[in-house]
Formats: C-alpha cells, sequence, structure tokens
C-alpha cells in the first residue's frame, strides 16, 4: 500500500502517521531511533513524519509499494499518484511526465517539474531533464511535491518536485538479485550490494541492465546503468555521502500514430512515419555528487551540496543528424533552525542554489524533410551548424513555521531567482541557399541571442489540526518558471518567463479509511505552449499564451479489509485525478481546453494478501478523451486497461517472486499524445500503449 501525506505546515511535525495513534499538537516531536536513518538519508517513517511540516498536497511512494510486481519505468511508480501524469509509450521506460499540466509543449525533454536525488538536481541547468535518468529501480522512496510545496528544495515551479531518496549501505545491507523478463523481448538484470564497515563508513552499488522491443514498431531501448554511494560519519554531528550514476542508452524514438493505425483499421505505412529510423543514444551519461551535512547546534542543521553532470549523445534517423554534449555543475547550502518564539515552536528554513551549465550541438547532412515534403533533400553528411548554448539558475529561497496555538500553524516563504540564457548559432553552409521559399530556409542561419529573467515567488499557509486524526490546510502561491534553451529564443524574438498564482486547500486524514484530498486553483500568465508565427500565416511557433487556468481536484482513498474467516487481508486503494486546463479567452483558442492531459485519470486496485505470502490481485487503469491539440480538433478516446498480479513473498524477505499480465483485454488505446498547435483529423498524433503482456519476476536477498 502507498503513503499519502497531503500536508499542511511547514513547523514542527504536527502529529505521528495519520494510520497509527498520532499526536494533537502542533509541537510534539517524534525522535525515531533507527539506524538507518540520518539526515542525508533519512527513513521511510522518518521522510514521512517531515513530510507532515508542507502546507499542501505531498506524498510518499516507498520501495515497497512497487517491487512486488513488474516495473518497466517511472511510470509504473507514480501511476498511483493523484495530480502525477506519467505515461510511456508501448510500454518503454522513459514516460512523458507532468504534474498539474506542468511543461505541456516542452519539445525536450520535461519541464515544469524538478527531479532530485537526495535534495540535489537531476535537471539540466535550465530545468529541462530526460525522465530516463531518474532511476525508479535506486529508489529507497520518492518524496512528491506538488506545486509550490518543493520550495524545500528551491523549486519554484508549476508541477513541483519528486525527490528520489537512495538506498545506503545500512538501508540495503547485503546481496540482492533481481530478475525480471516478459513479453517484447523485456530482460531486467539488477545486482545490488551494501556493506557497513567497522569505521562507521558504509557503501551501496548497483549495476543493472535494462532492454525491451516494446509492443510497436520502433520502440526498442536497451539501457545499462551502474549506481553507487558512499557514506562516511565524521562524528556524530557530521556525515557526508558521495554519490556516482554511470549510464548508457539505446533508444528507438517510437513514431505517433493516426487514429486508424491506432485501431488497427489502417497499415502502419498509411501513411508512413516521418523518420521509420528515429533514435539516440548516449556516449555516456555521468553524475557525480557530493553533500555534507552538520548538525551544529541542537536540532539546527546545514547541509551542503555540489554535483556535476557530463551527458552527451547522438540524436540520428530525424531531419538532421544531431551530436550533443552538456555539462551541467551547481551547488547548494540549506540550513534549519528550529526555537520557541514567545513560548511557540518556530522552525525557520533557509537555502541558495546555484547551477550553471552548456551546451554544444553540432548539426550533420544527410537532410531529410518528412514527407510530405519531399524526398532526400541534401545527401551530403558535412556540418550545417554548430550551436553553442548556456544556462545559469541562482536561487535563495526562505521558508518559516510559527505555531499560532498548539493546533494552528503560519507558514511563510519566498523564493527569488535570476537565470540567464543564450544561444548561440553559426551556420556553416544551407542546404537550400537558392530556395528561400522552402520551409527549412530559415533554419539556417546565424543566430545570438541571450535574456535574463528575475522573479520572485511568495507563499503563505496554514496548518489546523482539527483531532488526533485529522488535518485542514490551505495555502496560496506564486511560482515563476524561466524558459529553457530551446523556448527562451523562437524565430522572431525572447518569450518571458512564466508566472502563475496557485490557491490549494486540502485536508487528510480517517482510521479505517485513509482519505486524501485537494484543490487547487491555477492562474497561469504567460504559459509557454504554442503561438501564431507572425511570419507564417497558418504556422506556429513557442511562445507564450497571455492567460490559462489550471485547476483540478487530487483524491486518494485506501484501506485494510479483514478477511478473518481466510486468516488473511485485503488492501485496496483509489486514485482519481480532475483536471480543468484551459485557455482563457486567447485570441486564437478562445478557451479552448490545453492538450496532452487528460480530464479524468486514475487508478483503482485490489490485492489479496495470506499470512503465508501469497498475494494476488486486479489493478485498473483509466483515463478519459484527451485532445492532442490546442485548436481541440483531434482526440484521443479514453480508455480503460485491467491488469493481475499473481506473488509470492516469503515472510523473512528473503525472496520474492511474482507473475504480472498487463492490459488482459488487449486493448488498443494512446498512453500520451503529441502536443499540436492545430491538428488535422489525420494526423499521426497518438503515442501507443502497451499491448496485451505477461511479465515474471524474482527477487532474492542473499
Amino acid at each position: 500500500m502507498w503513503i499519502t501525506l497531503s500536508t499542511l505546515a511547514l513547523g514542527e511535525p504536527s502529529f505521528a502517521d495519520v494510520r497509527s495513534n498520532s499526536i494533537a499538537e502542533l509541537g510534539t516531536q517524534t525522535v525515531f531511533a533507527d539506524p538507518t536513518s540520518d539526515a542525508l538519508s533519512p527513513s521511510a517513517e522518518s521522510a514521512q513524519h517531515r513530510l507532515q511540516r508542507w502546507p499542501g498536497n505531498v506524498s510518499l511512494v516507498s520501495e515497497s509499494d512497487y517491487d512486488r510486481r513488474a516495473v518497466l519505468g517511472l511510470s509504473d511508480v507514480l501511476a498511483r499518484q493523484p495530480g502525477v501524469y506519467a505515461r510511456s509509450a508501448a510500454g518503454q521506460h522513459s514516460p512523458k511526465l507532468s504534474i498539474r499540466g506542468s511543461g505541456l509543449a516542452s519539445p525536450l525533454g520535461v519541464r515544469g517539474v524538478v527531479l532530485l536525488r537526495d535534495g540535489l538536481p537531476l535537471n539540466q541547468s535550465d530545468g529541462t531533464l530526460d525522465p530516463a535518468y531518474a532511476d525508479p529501480f535506486n529508489a529507497r522512496y520518492m518524496e512528491i511535491y506538488r506545486g509550490a510545496n518543493a520550495l524545500r528544495y528551491g523549486a519554484a515551479t508549476l508541477g513541483g518536485a519528486i525527490n528520489i531518496i537512495s538506498p545506503t549501505g545500512y538501508s540495503h545491507s547485503g546481496v540482492e538479485t533481481q530478475l525480471e523478463g516478459g513479453s517484447n523481448d523485456y530482460l531486467r538484470l539488477q545486482t545490488r550490494v551494501g556493506q557497513v564497515f567497522d569505521n562507521g563508513m558504509d557503501a551501496f552499488a548497483s549495476l543493472s541492465r535494462y532492454q525491451t522491443d516494446g509492443s510497436a514498431p520502433q520502440s526498442e531501448q536497451k539501457i545499462s546503468r551502474f549506481y553507487g554511494n558512499l557514506g562516511f560519519m565524521v562524528n556524530e554531528r557530521s556525515i557526508g555521502r558521495l554519490h556516482v550514476d554511470y549510464a548508457e542508452m539505446q533508444q528507438q524514438i517510437t513514431s505517433p500514430l493516426t487514429h486508424a493505425q491506432l485501431h488497427g483499421n489502417a497499415s502502419l505505412d498509411d501513411p508512413p512515419p516521418s523518420w521509420p529510423d528515429h533514435r539516440i543514444k548516449t556516449n555516456p551519461h555521468l553524475r557525480l555528487a557530493y553533500q555534507h551535512s552538520i548538525n551544529y547546534a541542537d536540532d539546527d542543521l546545514i547541509t551542503l551540496g555540489a554535483y556535476h553532470m557530463d551527458t552527451s549523445f547522438d540524436l540520428l534517423g530525424t531531419l538532421v543528424p544531431i551530436e550533443y554534449r552538456a555539462r551541467d555543475h551547481g551547488v547548494s547550502v540549506r540550513g534549519e533552525i528550529k526555537r520557541t518564539l514567545g513560548g511557540r515552536d518556530n522552525h525557520f528554513t533557509w537555502g541558495f542554489s546555484h547551477a550553471q551549465g552548456s551546451s554544444n550541438s553540432q548539426t550533420y547532412g544527410p537532410f531529410v524533410p518528412p514527407p510530405p515534403l519531399g524526398q532526400l533533400a541534401d545527401p551530403t553528411p558535412q556540418q550545417y551548424e554548430d550551436i553553442k548554448a548556456s544556462a545559469e539558475t541562482t536561487q535563495l529561497y526562505l521558508e518559516n513555521s510559527y505555531a499560532l496555538t498548539p493546533r494552528l500553524a503560519l507558514i511563510t516563504a519566498a523564493q527569488a531567482v535570476t537565470a540567464k540564457r543564450r544561444r548561440e548559432i553559426t551556420a556553416l553552409r544551407n542546404p537550400f541557399p537558392q530556395i528561400p521559399q522552402s520551409p527549412f530556409y530559415q533554419h539556417f542561419k546565424n543566430v545570438d541571442h541571450s535574456e535574463r529573467y528575475n522573479g520572485w515567488s511568495p507563499k503563505l499557509g496554514l496548518l489546523w489540526q482539527v483531532n488526533e486524526h485529522n488535518q485542514l490546510y490551505t495555502n496560496l502561491s506564486r511560482s515563476y518558471e524561466p524558459p529553457s534553451l530551446i523556448e527562451f529564443y523562437n524565430a522572431h524574438s525572447t518569450t518571458t518567463a512564466q508566472k502563475a498564482t496557485t490557491w490549494e486547500i486540502g485536508a487528510r486524514g480517517g482510521e479505517q479509511i485513509h482519505w486524501d484530498a485537494a484543490v487547487f486553483y491555477s492562474r497561469v500568465k504567460n504559459e509557454l505552449l504554442k503561438i501564431p508565427d507572425p511570419g507564417k500565416p497558418g504556422s506556429y511557433m513557442g511562445g507564450n499564451i497571455p492567460r490559462a487556468v489550471h485547476a483540478g481536484l487530487e483524491l486518494q482513498l485506501s484501506g485494510e479489509l479483514p478477511a478473518e474467516k481466510l486468516n488473511s487481508t485485503v488492501d485496496w486503494g483509489l486514485s482519481y485525478t480532475l483536471n480543468h486546463f484551459q485557455h482563457k479567452n486567447d485570441d486564437t483558442f478562445n478557451n479552448n481546453r490545453l492538450p496532452v492531459i487528460p480530464q479524468h485519470f486514475g487508478s483503482v486496485h485490489v490485492t489479496y494478501q495470506h499470512p503465508s505470502g501469497v498475494y494476488v490481485g486486479p489493478d485498473v487503469e483509466f483515463a478519459s478523451s484527451v485532445y492532442a491539440d490546442q485548436a481541440n480538433t483531434l482526440k484521443a478516446p479514453g480508455y480503460g486497461i485491467v491488469n493481475f498480479t499473481l506473488g509470492y513473498a516469503h515472510p523473512s524477505s528473503c525472496f520474492t517472486v511474482f507473475l504480472n499480465a498487463r492490459n488482459l483485454a488487449d486493448k488498443n488505446y494512446a498512453a500520451s499524445t503529441e502536443f499540436i498547435a492545430q491538428a488535422n483529423t489525420e494526423q499521426a498524433a497518438f503515442n501507443p500503449g502497451l499491448e496485451r503482456s505477461l511479465f515474471v519476476g524474482a527477487k532474492i536477498l542473499w
């Protein structure tokens, strides 16, 4: 069962887990004597208690919530989290990821959501991210901070943040082997080793191989990965940890389908894919990070961090081949000061972070325009462009929680950000020197643009401890998002930062049935979507939409039913999201719905568990129909798919085996859609979901 924490206060923890007996006053603090928990890698129980200091919808997904079934990628880990949209095409590892409608039109990677490992970013310096580098197979647990609840890590984005907490030698001692296999030549093999040494040092290492052919043409993926960390203790108040990530990836990029192709009513060659050999290969991806925490006075804490990332890949089989390399590095400092003011508990958090990075891309021939614009336009392999880009983002944030009464806490916070984006393109040659009317003629020209962005984001929240088991909260916040390096400049001008003012209200609690509900309403200014291109009537480009609304309901229910006659239990859960994302009186798109994210989506699961270790049960994933374009002319139909899991987990936890069946009815459906400004009804815009598949797996702890 997943653990849900829609939390309201940023002061001292207000009560212990709502699923157990709790303390009703805000000032009470629980101390966990857990050798597997420290300031840099707290246990799930400690994190669950700490997360209750947030005035908004925050949740925690433990490794034990998803490791007893096949996990094809991040989408399987986040499938039961309301407000989080993570869908993978054809069973691939890398999903389309959005929280509360963030980053809908991001042309490359994910924008609007900050992904972190132990509080340090996995995103590049301009805020973009490839979710393939967010490794769910080396997560002790994940914290999901929706919207402004991510301010603790300096993330003031519309979507929020996901923080991956790493395993350590303390939390995962011994040797563990995992093996999964199944349909579409799926294979995942992983070995993890953890060790604690006599001098207090500990080490964790993981080596894994992941591969699948996918359930659709052109969806093969292979990933080899190493992750390790080394922790050491200077003394009881000073600890450090070094992290190493290394990944090599080869991935075919699945071509979107038309409505007829999706449902098997047309050949996959009618129309043919634009680029049937579209693929990406990393060479490789490397990340180094170090953190050090010092408990310098009572409960006062300061944490220092630094990281470096080096990413290179080849993008092949598309318009032009691209060789890309990026280097990003950053530092962060975060402090926590706990005092009493006027006899009331006060918790002050401050932080500073700076990220800086640069990238270099080279484009080469041959030039292959997509159908129906023509055949091979330029067969020569010489270089077209040299593209240099750089980004800097600096953030300062302050947050304070004060207990007005034993049951009421006031939270105030603010974040200031300054960011710079620059892109320089040197055109070495143009494949269309004599054809200025070509739609690609203007792509090959010299460009040198830069822009500075400055903004701040305040936040105000309240938490009310209604009784022993229930809380109410509300908060008002603002987000400020500078554009990415791809989005900050279109063909005519630089874009402005995206801003949003968000109001959120929610509650959580329950004893027999645990419930968690939040409602949010965001007024978004200058959202980065698609706008008409003034130089090409009928065409669109990236830019700022003046006004939009993002509103929604996030609901989670869970419980445990005793089956006394069978000496067993039945766990159940429901996750439901209602979204209302739309333009607001736009000159081009009026009040149309925003595309990509369905208005309704969620999941239901029921699991029967026998004391012997046998577990069995179905789960259902569902989503309503959704538009693929801002003009609301092309829509993907809704769907509901049924999965089933049968497994055995030994009571000693020394081994687990399972069988996991997906999409039992073999339904054809669109897991996600492309983002299009104005589509036609025959356009290829739908990314197919996983077909009926069967997976088996085993985990052994030696």
